[in-house]
């Protein structure tokens, strides 16, 4: 469908490159449903989403390497924005019949959304975090345990601490609203495109990026003694 036929292009147009943006999808004769456009699009959508986290997930792993403690909260406050976000714009799926919904996935070939190269990209690079943000506390002869002790004391690597648990956090709820919108589309007791059970998914969600931090909540509670032998109220 070309909206820009037969008039100049404005600088907007040029700049975005709506000409080259709205060619991406298919035409209405090459539908294989009217829904098919909604399907792809969305989809697009959602790998320019994960374009811009891996940008902001390099630039905070770059910020930590030059100890920028501030810039790199504020990115990877940018990647749960987007995360965030991200459900939403699958939810937008659901308008499609499950009926249609199979029609499109056998247009797919061999197609699956386990093949997003966006997904596939912030999932590989999530767990690198890791090494940089250990290499600020190190620095500082610090564990995620002492941060989360006196976290007035440890302002800047405590945001950056939290944001990373967020991350980790987002990620795996954007995993489960994956399995949920596979449930309702096309249901787990059946086989994926690539002939690996739907259920597998499952097991993702319990995949984190960060085990070190959430076990550092664990050893908070058991530092503060609130973990056991507490006291009824008088």
């Amino acid at each position: 469908m070309d909206y820009s036929k037969g008039k100049t292009l404005t600088d907007y147009e040029k700049y975005i490159r709506t000409e080259e943006l709205l060619s991406l999808q298919k035409s209405g004769d090459e539908l294989a449903c009217n829904d098919e456009l909604t399907f792809q699009m969305i989809h697009q959508i959602a790998e320019l989403h994960f374009k811009l986290m891996i940008q902001y997930i390099h630039l905070a792993d770059g910020c930590m390497k030059k100890n920028d403690v501030h810039e790199a909260a504020q990115q990877i406050d940018r990647v749960n924005m987007h995360l965030d976000h991200l459900p939403n714009v699958f939810d937008m799926v659901k308008v499609i019949s499950p009926r249609d919904y199979h029609t499109i996935r056998l247009a797919l070939g061999q197609g699956s959304g386990q093949d997003s190269p966006g997904f596939n990209e912030v999932l590989r690079l999530g767990p690198t975090l890791w090494e940089p943000f250990k290499a600020l506390l190190d620095k500082r002869g610090l564990t995620p345990l002492d941060v989360h002790k006196e976290p007035g004391e440890h302002e800047q690597l405590f945001r950056l601490m939290q944001g990373l648990i967020r991350f980790d956090e987002n990620f795996q709820s954007f995993r489960h609203h994956h399995i949920q919108l596979v449930r309702r589309m096309i249901g787990l007791n059946t086989q994926s495109l690539k002939g690996i059970p739907a259920q597998a998914l499952e097991r993702g969600v319990k995949y984190e990026f960060y085990p070190e931090l959430w076990q550092a909540i664990c050893d908070l509670t058991d530092w503060t003694g609130s973990s056991y032998d507490t006291k009824p109220l008088e």
